[in-house]
């Protein structure tokens, strides 16, 4: 079999005489784009993807609340945690010598946009991996281009390298779709190319009525995908018309020749491409191979994890799997390639908490580094606001409990309520709804737990009261936590925690986890401040004292503020309020005129 790589670049427009394929007969009429879009479209599973692609990539301002959103998303997911903690100790974002082990902290130092694209790479991956042989392949593939996509792009310096791997992965939408959801349509399209001798999209043509790349814009503009993702679905080569458009083409090209082209030691696959593209990206063969060598050490574990190898990244395997849907063609191994027909795939629909570090030694060492994250980020040395710090440390309860849901309530500013302010768990969302109390015993557990200020997770502690048991079922939950949070003498809020009500109830480690976690935050918190006012947003001043700061730490802030950089800003990284940074300058300024003045 010869594979239609010599012919896939050369500029072949479908013949004018097929036009009518593309056209409507009149204005009633759907085109062929149209009506397979429809198909698509009204397959069971496409809503999964499609609502959580639309929900990791609505357009979201980069801030606090965005992440909020984007970590329940993310946390959902086993192996789209573990991505967004890799790319956060990646050395391209690292900032310091501590490795994140906390999700949303490595969100915020990401921001929303970079998750997105993380998310939206990663959701679309493990979706339609799950289809069929042929189209795990094509979707493996379509990583490697994201890859290449995102190496070329921090060697290029491009401001966001994943916004160029979303656009490298999304770039060839179009076949992954029509492998995916018409197999039979697929294999007569290769059969066209092997046996007929025609390049890929004159074939496609022939077969659909469109092309591939036609159905993958088409499919980006219905999930919303932005603006460079729609266009780079149909980027083409060296004349794209952006920066990102010219790196999706470039990567996509690359897999083409590396992975898709059978071996020719006559030719040079990887400097072919690199030619066409010197112009545009100016990039040398050293480089190229280094966007080679890092792409493939990224994409390594996908490929184990999936039972494929690098060598089974060949068109020959990718054609076979697809024509065994027509029953023409048996794809054999080849020389000195594993076969893993016979190997254990992975399950259909992976759960969370099959994957999720929870037993023994491995869940001892996950809430050991999560604790020590909290207390990091709590410290004022840190430069973290509060907001941020809770957002942290309910993720670690989250995890490291874990928990089905944790909600973190804060007291109204009149201090008559309660409201749900920070949110975690798959149907938190819709829970924090409910978690609107007036501070009053009538108003059921939360309130009587916050005014006793004492921590209670019934019924491991004790028996259920009847005012508490209906409160459990209401929720569907198997027994519930709340654990007060009191700083400086004055009620915070509370963490509220809960498991299904099918699932076994905490054990006694796990609830001691809890409480030190909450404990830590608050001597946190504390040890910043003492005897100043401090507030976290949407909640009322708590007094608590003045900053406790070193010399040498308070003589850095004020080094940056007479740098000229924004005293509310420093303030808000410092966990320092303004007037007391103003009277820092102020004396040291004094200080150093007397000292001038004596001299």
């Amino acid at each position: 079999m010869t594979p239609p790589s010599s012919r896939r670049h050369v500029a072949q427009s479908p013949p004018q005489a097929n036009s009518a394929n593309r056209e409507p007969q009149d204005a009633g009429e759907p085109t062929a784009l149209q009506l397979r879009m429809r198909q698509i479209l009204a397959e069971s599973d496409f809503p999964a993807i499609s609502q959580a692609a639309l929900d990791a990539l609505r357009h979201m301002p980069d801030d606090d609340a965005s992440i909020q959103r984007l970590a329940n998303i993310v946390l959902r997911d086993y192996s789209l945690t573990l991505k967004v903690l890799r790319t956060a100790n990646s050395a391209y974002y690292r900032r310091s010598e501590q490795t994140i082990q906390s999700a949303a902290h490595a969100m915020l130092l990401l921001g929303a946009r970079t998750v997105r694209h993380l998310a939206a790479s990663l959701l679309a991956f493990e979706h339609y991996r799950k289809r069929s042989p042929a189209l795990k392949e094509l979707m493996l593939l379509s990583l490697l281009t994201a890859n290449h996509a995102r190496e070329t792009a921090m060697r290029r310096k491009l401001p966001d390298p994943e916004e160029a791997h979303l656009c490298g992965m999304f770039r060839n939408l179009g076949e992954v779709l029509v492998s995916g959801y018409f197999p039979a349509e697929y294999a007569r399209i290769l059969r066209h190319m092997e046996e007929r001798r025609k390049g890929e999209g004159i074939a496609t043509f022939d077969i659909l009525g469109f092309q591939f790349e036609e159905l993958g814009q088409a499919m980006a503009l219905h999930w919303g995908m932005p603006e460079s993702v729609v266009a780079a679905t149909r980027a083409d080569g060296p004349s794209a018309g952006s920066d990102i458009g010219v790196i999706a083409a470039f990567a996509h090209d690359l897999t083409y020749a590396v992975y898709r082209r059978d071996a020719d030691p006559r030719r040079d696959d990887a400097a072919e491409v690199l030619t066409r593209y010197a112009r545009r990206l100016n990039l040398t063969r050293e480089q190229v191979s280094g966007v080679l060598r890092a792409a493939l050490q990224e994409t390594k574990e996908v490929f184990a994890s999936a039972k494929v190898t690098v060598d089974d990244l060949r068109l020959k395997r990718l054609n076979g799997a697809a024509m065994e849907v027509l029953g023409r063609w048996s794809a054999t191994p080849a020389d000195g390639v594993e076969s893993h027909a016979d190997a254990p795939q992975p399950s259909d629909q992976p759960s969370l908490e099959a994957e999720r570090p929870v037993q023994g030694a491995e869940m001892a060492r996950l809430r050991t580094e999560l604790s020590a994250e909290v207390a990091r980020v709590v410290h004022p040395s840190s430069g973290e606001d509060l907001n941020r710090v809770i957002l942290i440390a309910i993720e670690a309860i989250f995890r490291g409990g874990p928990f089905d849901r944790v909600i973190f309530c804060m007291i109204t500013p009149d201090r008559s309520g309660l409201r749900a302010r920070y949110w975690l768990g798959a149907t938190a969302e819709q829970l924090r709804e409910r978690f609107s109390f007036d501070l009053s015993p009538r108003d059921g557990p939360v309130p009587v737990a916050m005014l006793r200020r004492q921590s209670i997770y019934v019924p491991v502690e004790r028996d259920f009261t009847a005012q508490e048991l209906r409160f459990a079922q209401s929720l569907g939950s198997s027994g519930f936590g709340v654990f007060p949070v009191v700083v400086g003498g004055k009620l915070l809020g509370c963490v509220f925690c809960d498991r299904p009500w099918n699932a076994p109830l905490p054990d006694a480690s796990t609830l001691a986890y809890v409480r030190s976690l909450c404990d830590g935050a608050v001597r946190g918190i504390e040890a910043r401040t003492s005897g100043v006012v401090h507030s976290v947003a949407g909640a009322p001043s708590v007094i608590v004292g003045t900053p406790v700061l070193d010399p040498a730490r308070k003589g850095e802030l004020i080094l940056r503020l007479l740098r000229g950089e924004e005293a509310e800003q420093v303030g808000r990284e410092a966990g320092v309020p303004v007037p007391l940074l103003e009277q820092w300058r102020k004396d040291f300024l004094a200080g150093a005129i007397a000292g001038l003045g004596g001299s």
